[in-house]
């Protein structure tokens, strides 16, 4: 959660915990009374016919010190619920609008041009309109992406990752707690208080040594993954891939992950949903998604690969949704997948293995699982977050996420397996912008590489050429005058086996 923070913010939330430094004084978050508490007497209010009038007569119940806790963003009403920023739709504002006019008055004038106070009315073309002047009134830019500051930040502070608990805004830089505040426009907030000085996590610890017992660098990568979930951050456009057999741990850390970062921030969709035209409408708001199973389906594995590469390249996404206007925005899902197996991604490009961090597993507790880990684990949180948070200050030190050696044996297989001909090239060719090929010449080396690895379909010529320039290494396309002839040829590659004829360059 990258944002930046002065002392300009309002501030807002509860008392600090014991030996946490708090930079602002407190102010509750309690900001809206419950409906059952609304004042008894009828409000005096414009007429309905000036709706932008009694918006603005209506609004102060929405406000914490002259701040707006009630947003309209991207089409959706948004409400500050303390911790974070929480989606309300239509009908949760028109039962909370109805009861606060039910017994309003309004001036008007009679035919005799003397004022007389009429009863309000609500109906539905009224609220309408009301809720249309409020949302102008409280209207947020669709060009902010939150987490971030609705106020000018101090620039000494500037660029700060935030994360945000229930008892107040973490600095994790210098491990600085501030009050909540509506100032910070953030939709995702750790579900428990943050403490400096909770202990160790040492069940978590001694489970993680347990499934990668002589792999400290897998530890510490997951660690830092940890970290990077909670920061909210995208910017290393990266998904974890975890590998292993069953009963080995991946839905421990999963749902260890999960309950790090709350059950509110994480959504599960599946391979065959990220196919079907509502399928991104749960990731919108998310900060997790894990895929249980990460086995593509026989149809639309390229839609999937397409859509994991937008999301996690943060490129904004128009979103299709039941019911309600598209959304269009950045998606600040970050993926997990698990699978007993590499799933059988196709990329002729081979993005697809490079967003991969991938971690392997190979000791499966079939028939000996524990049953008290995971209660053991729900009361280390506090300390599995200080110990995410240290990943988290590594991996920021270094600024990218490393896979361990451990896992160099499954990235090799993945990337042949998402790019055939990026292997092909590995292995039978030799990209040299001096060097070129018959293109009849290089088909036939990929078909016999094709035969050689047990492929069945090598595709048309076509389809060749098409793969060949997706991979991204600089192969053109032209003719050649070879022995006489004008050739087709590819240049910027040779062969370095023997093929049928001496017509490529050495």
């Amino acid at each position: 959660m990258t944002a930046a923070y002065g002392d300009a913010v309002p501030p807002a939330g509860p008392e600090p915990a014991p030996g946490v430094r708090m930079l602002f004084p407190r102010l509750s978050p309690d900001y809206e009374p419950p409906l059952s508490e609304a004042p008894a007497e009828s409000p005096h209010l414009p007429a309905p016919t000036n709706p932008m009038a009694v918006a603005r007569a209506l609004l102060p119940a929405w406000q914490a010190h002259g701040t707006y806790t009630l947003r309209n963003w991207r089409g959706t009403w948004m409400r500050w619920r303390g911790p974070h920023w929480d989606e309300d739709d239509a009908a949760a504002m028109r039962a909370d609008l109805y009861p606060r006019v039910e017994h309003a008055t309004y001036t008007t004038t009679d035919r005799n041009g003397q004022d007389k106070t009429v009863d309000w009315a609500p109906t539905s073309a009224k609220i309408a309109n009301l809720m249309e002047a409020m949302a102008a009134i409280v209207h947020l830019s669709a060009d902010t992406e939150p987490p971030t500051w609705l106020a000018a930040p101090d620039r000494e502070h500037e660029q700060r990752t935030i994360v945000a608990c229930q008892n107040g805004l973490l600095d994790v830089t210098t491990r600085d707690l501030h009050p909540l505040t509506p100032v910070f426009f953030n939709r995702v907030s750790v579900p428990f208080d943050y403490d400096p000085q909770a202990p160790a996590p040492a069940r978590w610890l001694a489970f993680l040594n347990a499934i990668w017992p002589d792999d400290p660098e897998a530890v510490q990568a997951l660690q830092e993954w940890f970290g990077y979930i909670l920061s909210g951050r995208t910017d290393l456009q990266k998904m974890l891939l975890i590998v292993g057999p069953m009963r080995s741990g991946k839905g421990t850390i999963a749902r260890t992950l999960t309950a790090l970062v709350g059950k509110r921030n994480m959504t599960g969709p599946t391979m065959s949903s990220l196919t079907t035209n509502f399928g991104l409408a749960d990731l919108i708001g998310k900060s997790l998604a894990i895929v249980a199973d990460a086995r593509l389906p026989r149809q639309g594995a390229e839609t999937i690969v397409e859509r994991l590469l937008t999301i996690s390249g943060e490129d904004a996404v128009t979103v299709d949704r039941k019911h309600k206007e598209p959304w269009s925005g950045r998606l600040p899902a970050r993926f997990m997948l698990l699978s007993n197996e590499l799933p059988a991604f196709r990329d002729s490009s081979g993005a697809i293995a490079s967003r991969l961090l991938i971690l392997t597993m190979t000791i499966s507790n079939l028939g000996r699982e524990d049953t008290t880990l995971e209660g053991d684990l729900a009361r280390e949180m506090p300390g599995i977050l200080n110990w995410a948070l240290d990943g988290l200050d590594r991996l920021t030190t270094r600024g990218r996420l490393v896979e361990p050696t451990s896992s160099a044996e499954a990235v090799a297989l993945l990337a042949a397996q998402v790019s055939p001909i990026r292997a092909f090239l590995d292995d039978w060719c030799h990209v040299d912008a001096d060097a070129y090929v018959p293109k009849d010449d290089l088909y036939e080396a990929w078909r016999d590489w094709c035969r050689s690895e047990g492929r069945d379909y090598s595709g048309t010529k076509a389809t060749f050429s098409r793969e060949l320039f997706a991979a991204g290494v600089g192969i053109k396309e032209s003719k050649r005058r070879i022995g006489g002839v004008r050739t087709p040829t590819y240049f910027g590659v040779r062969l370095d086996r023997p093929t049928p004829g001496p017509r490529w360059s050495g």
